[in-house]
């Protein structure tokens, strides 16, 4: 490659968000079908409808959606494989990271292999071992495991982060800015009239939980706001830990007007326990959440989230394992997904007594 073309290139990827070309989520979204649709379509099956081939072709014309033929140039030497480690608790966080992952394979011609990961690491390196991946989609808390990154450059396999506690490390990775995202949603809540907000921490082990809490704190101590302490609980980025942190709440003599909970299952589980108690929300409470995974969009009332892009930010790290430069050894500085607030039923103003 000369280097004016390399050049060009290296811009591009440490431009940040490279949302200009189109998806075949995007494509979806448009077309008003699933992405198995629009998958059945692109690989010419049978089994779709004339008139759903259409929607979908019409879609992809409008969104001048094209398949990577480069990046599937990478298969002339038989099936290649992309995995994916993932280790969260949320169902919901797991389902994003695997549809992002299996749009880019799909797209580079890549077949994708995912392996829900514990404490024990042997699994990974076995599965690694056996199926000879071309690269390795590393998700939290697992990009910070030194254990993980060891057995991987061991191996000298090509691995991308996501999320990592500090992205502009050695290691390529694909990021959002968590720290701004809590600020810009303990704002809003501050924005809407709440003194009194509550902040439900994530796991522990995940570096973005301290991340997210730092946000809350910054935009508290901006508006001159005191954090009382028994309106921060811990959680574990589970259901069951957001309900037993809301219940927590929610039995304190005064208790919270908002509460911000790390992840969407936490705070769907903060909606059910005060449902149970005949706490109207938004009226009583406003409730909300981080990730804008399915569940923020079904639940009644509807969750005002973050919208982090997880199908994304995977989607990025498997276009980026294939991209002929990277792979090559060049260095590639962390790329930045861009986050927004989206408001739904479950906030609304404070009550004023």
């Amino acid at each position: 490659m000369k280097g004016a073309d390399l050049k060009n290139v290296e811009d591009e990827l440490k431009s940040g968000p490279r949302r200009a070309r189109a998806t075949m989520i995007d494509v979806a979204k448009d077309a008003g079908v699933s992405f198995k649709t629009v998958s059945r379509v692109f690989n010419g099956e049978s089994n779709v409808r004339d008139e759903t081939r259409r929607l979908v072709l019409d879609a992809a014309e409008r969104l001048n959606y094209t398949i990577n033929r480069a990046a599937r140039s990478l298969r002339a030497g038989g099936p290649q494989i992309i995995a994916l480690l993932v280790s969260n608790p949320s169902r919901s966080y797991i389902e994003s990271a695997h549809l992002g992952a299996l749009q880019s394979c799909h797209e580079t011609g890549m077949h994708l292999i995912m392996e829900e990961c514990g404490d024990d690491i042997s699994g990974i390196a076995s599965m690694i071992d056996n199926t000879s991946p071309v690269g390795v989609v590393v998700t939290p808390p697992l990009t910070d495991d030194p254990a993980v990154i060891k057995m991987l450059e061991d191996r000298k396999i090509h691995y991308v982060l996501i999320a990592p506690e500090n992205p502009h490390s050695a290691h390529a990775s694909i990021n959002m800015d968590d720290i701004a995202a809590a600020r810009e949603m303990t704002e809003l809540l501050i924005g809407l009239g709440h003194q009194k907000i509550a902040f439900i921490k994530g796991h522990p082990g995940h570096c973005v939980s301290d991340k997210r809490y730092q946000g809350y704190v910054k935009a508290m101590q901006d508006a001159g706001i005191d954090i009382v302490d028994a309106f921060v609980e811990q959680g574990q980025f589970s259901w069951e830990s957001g309900l037993e942190a809301a219940e927590k709440l929610l039995d304190l003599p005064d208790r919270p007007s908002a509460v911000f909970a790390s992840n969407d299952d936490m705070a769907a589980a903060v909606i059910a326990a005060a449902y149970r108690r005949g706490i109207h929300i938004p009226g009583d409470m406003s409730v909300a959440g981080f990730d804008n995974t399915q569940v923020a969009a079904v639940i009644s009332p509807s969750l005002t989230t973050v919208n982090q892009p997880i199908a994304e930010l995977v989607s990025e790290a498997v276009a980026l394992l294939t991209n002929q430069m990277f792979r090559s050894g060049t260095r590639i500085e962390p790329v930045f997904l861009q986050h927004h607030i989206i408001e739904r039923e479950s906030t609304g103003k404070a009550k004023t007594h």
